[in-house]
């Protein structure tokens, strides 16, 4: 997986917000709130680096200049030593991944004994009809689509206890058509959307957001949170 050549993925998180106004960085972070050193996998430019201070260590396959320091490697051969944090955190990323074996593998090897492991990945089930109208983009062109349905499963199966599982129903703005065919763009980018979305399924919701867009319309993105212990 690479990671996208800009902060697309930061800008929409921080961006997005529930009927609170809360985002989705903070609700991604708590359940490890009392870790004492957080491993966040494929980080990116490091949105999450805030919510952690010092605790963090943020690990990506392209690691870019500027932000927060990040070690270079991949998520199949970790750069860390066994037991070496007792939090980790998967943001918008493990349907992306392929060998999904070998990436449970070095996260059992890297987090110590009861470690937390919290997964979040875009919630393809929708609950409303406005969620309805976008859920065809989960379809198809995820590397694994089993981790959007199955992220629970898969877990238990790489031998994680789940200790929950909830949603977070955020929006982003979409007050003109200009705004919704960027988001076409920009969320297959940030791994909220299907990186390999096809054409076809692309121009569609591109054109269908473009009609529905106006000033206090919104996109919803809904994520679902997983929380596990090794």
């Amino acid at each position: 997986m690479e990671t996208p050549p800009d902060d697309v993925a930061g800008r929409l998180l921080r961006t997005a917000t529930d009927r609170t106004g809360a985002g989705p960085i903070a609700w991604a972070a708590s359940p490890l709130a009392n870790a004492a050193r957080v491993l966040d996998l494929c980080c990116g430019s490091g949105p999450l680096a805030g919510e952690f201070a010092g605790r963090w260590v943020g690990v990506d396959p392209a690691p870019r200049p500027g932000g927060p320091p990040v070690v270079a490697g991949l998520a199949n051969a970790l750069p860390l030593r066994d037991n070496a944090v007792d939090g980790a955190v998967l943001l918008l990323t493990l349907p992306r991944l392929s060998d999904l074996d070998d990436v449970f593998a070095e996260l059992r090897r890297v987090l110590r004994p009861a470690g937390t492991l919290v997964v979040v990945v875009p919630s393809a089930s929708p609950r409303s009809l406005t969620e309805l109208r976008t859920a065809a983009v989960h379809r198809s062109g995820w590397t694994n689509r089993s981790a959007l349905d199955r992220a629970g499963w898969l877990l238990a199966a790489a031998d994680f206890a789940v200790l929950g599982d909830d949603r977070g129903a955020f929006t982003l703005p979409l007050p003109d058509a200009n705004a919704a065919r960027a988001l076409v763009t920009d969320l297959p980018r940030a791994g909220w959307w299907p990186p390999d979305l096809p054409p076809d399924t692309r121009e569609r919701v591109a054109a269908g957001l473009a009609r529905r867009a106006g000033p206090g319309r919104v996109l919803p993105v809904p994520l679902r949170r997983l929380v596990a212990r090794r």
